[in-house]
């Protein structure tokens, strides 16, 4: 697991409003590389956290979490040790968790995998671009909906 901040300039109402931790779990490397590169990009100054399966987001929720919740988690489905599937059932199971809105994001286009992924809680589905734009298309796109739109809860009832 490793912290980032991506580099950008905001007001005082940004950084109070908008600064929720964007989690993101993915255990390829060169994947993490390019979403922080598209997060850079798009000046967006959250901190992001990268963890690497779903094991590391359980470890994180419990010891480094604080009441306050992530904006989002990008969730890739296939890692070792806990899938992406098993992490999103486990977040939707837990009632502090449950709001937190998580988006798979995988290679997979499977129509079945989809389904279960909804059926799972998932608040999206999306199929990893193949092209850098495109990816620095799709971070500008969550953020403007997942930060700035989307109203969420606050913080979590604790325990």
């Amino acid at each position: 697991m490793y912290r980032y901040t991506a580099i950008g300039m905001a007001t005082n109402y940004y950084f109070t409003e908008y600064m929720r931790t964007i989690l993101i779990i993915d255990d390829d490397p060169e994947d993490r590389f390019l979403l922080e590169i598209a997060f850079s990009e798009n000046t967006i100054a959250n901190p992001l956290v990268f963890l690497k399966d779903g094991i590391e987001l359980m470890q994180y929720i419990d010891t480094q979490m604080d009441t306050n919740i992530p904006a989002f988690i990008l969730m890739d489905l296939n890692m070792p040790r806990m899938n992406g599937k098993q992490a999103l059932q486990w977040i939707k199971s837990d009632s502090r968790l449950r709001c937190i809105p998580v988006l798979i994001y995988s290679t997979s286009d499977n129509a079945l995998e989809v389904g279960e992924c909804y059926q799972l809680g998932a608040n999206g589905y999306i199929v990893k671009p193949s092209e850098y734009d495109a990816l620095v298309a799709l971070v500008s796109y969550l953020y403007t909906f997942w930060v700035q739109m989307a109203l969420l809860p606050v913080a979590l009832s604790k325990k």
